[in-house]
């Protein structure tokens, strides 16, 4: 493998689809894009701490935090999950510059992630895809995976908030998920991989 690979980031908040899009863009890489697109996100990281996170580990990770009826509920970011994060971004870059294609399902959380990504994937392809979803619809979908309630309201503030306060668009693109079927998404992200090499918009960050 003589060049880098790409770093694909799937960005959003839970239940808008990430994890889902980007499994199914695994499956379908080799014969669509030739290779592999290894899955480096927070699925796989967390994944990596051993069995039992959720219990175990979920105070040094993050927790929601439930105010006021009718409030947002607050995301609160543990130790663990910021390095865990750093530590995410090294494994994928080095997949990636090692010549494989890297697909990260994410939530960038502040400038503080955002600039760790960058600063990583300096040299190699990056193209950051923002997933959105109407808010009652992205409740809904929550309530029905059987998800901690609150916690897309939470994540989608916080990244709001992040976008807000960002320099610079953190994404390349943004796709609403709100009535996209997991294959129109990949074909959605597909399309916009293609679109973004024929333009020379995957260039060497």
């Amino acid at each position: 493998m003589s060049r880098p690979g790409l770093l694909l980031v799937l960005d959003g908040p839970t239940a808008v689809g990430r994890t889902t899009t980007l499994r199914a863009l695994a499956d379908v890489w080799p014969d669509r894009r030739g290779g592999t697109l290894l899955e480096a996100g927070l699925d796989a990281a967390v994944a990596a701490l051993g069995p039992g996170p959720a219990s175990r580990l979920a105070p040094l990770l993050d927790r929601v935090e439930h105010g006021p009826a009718g409030s947002v509920p607050r995301l609160r970011r543990g130790p663990l999950a910021r390095e865990l994060v750093a530590g995410m971004h090294r494994a994928a870059a080095t997949w990636a510059a090692a010549g494989f294609d890297v697909g990260m399902d994410h939530l960038l959380v502040d400038a503080a992630a955002v600039a760790d990504l960058r600063r990583v994937a300096a040299g190699l392809p990056l193209l950051v895809v923002g997933l959105t979803c109407d808010p009652v619809v992205l409740e809904d979908r929550e309530r029905r995976d059987g998800r901690e309630r609150g916690r897309a309201a939470a994540e989608t503030a916080v990244l709001a908030a992040a976008a807000a306060q960002a320099t610079a668009p953190i994404h390349d693109v943004v796709l609403d998920t709100t009535a996209l079927t997991t294959e129109e998404l990949v074909e959605a992200v597909l399309d916009l991989v293609a679109r973004a090499e024929r333009d020379g918009r995957l260039s060497r960050r």
